[in-house]
């Protein structure tokens, strides 16, 4: 096993019982797609529609609808182990430990893929423009598009 894989593992490892704890912390129990849908995202960095999860985690002779599907993205976004990438109108897992309130992606046009950024001088510049304007943040995500190192070195 590569040391790439075994960290994926790792991570891997880490947000499934983060989402345990939360089901359980939140008194929620667990929708019958909702594992699998979880597993799916978990499964790489990159985005999915519903669309594609419903087709990757349907069975033959028995098709997951897309409207199952987003009851169990809005479930999993509730809980906080799941994000949505709005300008690809996609999801994608969230690996942050704790309470993830980062909302901060790089995400490869390429690739597809994603990773979530934490970064406190960009955090402290949104909340000092907001008091300045005396607003009022519920809610805050950043969506950079790019190329990711991998991407640029097939250019």
């Amino acid at each position: 096993m590569s040391l790439n894989q075994t960290k994926h593992t790792k991570c891997v490892s880490k947000a499934k019982a983060r989402f345990y704890n939360r089901l359980k912390l939140h008194g929620k129990s667990m929708g019958s797609h909702d594992e699998r849908v979880m597993n799916l995202l978990l499964s790489n960095h990159q985005y999915l529609s519903a669309y594609d999860i419903a087709d990757k985690i349907s069975n033959k002779g028995k098709r997951v609808q897309a409207v199952q599907v987003y009851r169990s993205l809005e479930k999993l976004i509730d809980l906080g182990v799941v994000h949505k990438i709005s300008t690809k109108n996609s999801y994608i897992a969230c690996y942050q430990e704790g309470e993830c309130a980062s909302g901060k992606f790089l995400i490869c046009t390429q690739c597809e893929s994603v990773k979530e950024i934490k970064n406190d001088l960009l955090e402290t510049e949104i909340k000092a423009s907001a008091e300045k304007n005396r607003f009022s943040v519920d809610k805050q995500t950043i969506e950079i598009l790019g190329l990711c190192s991998q991407c640029q070195k097939t250019l």
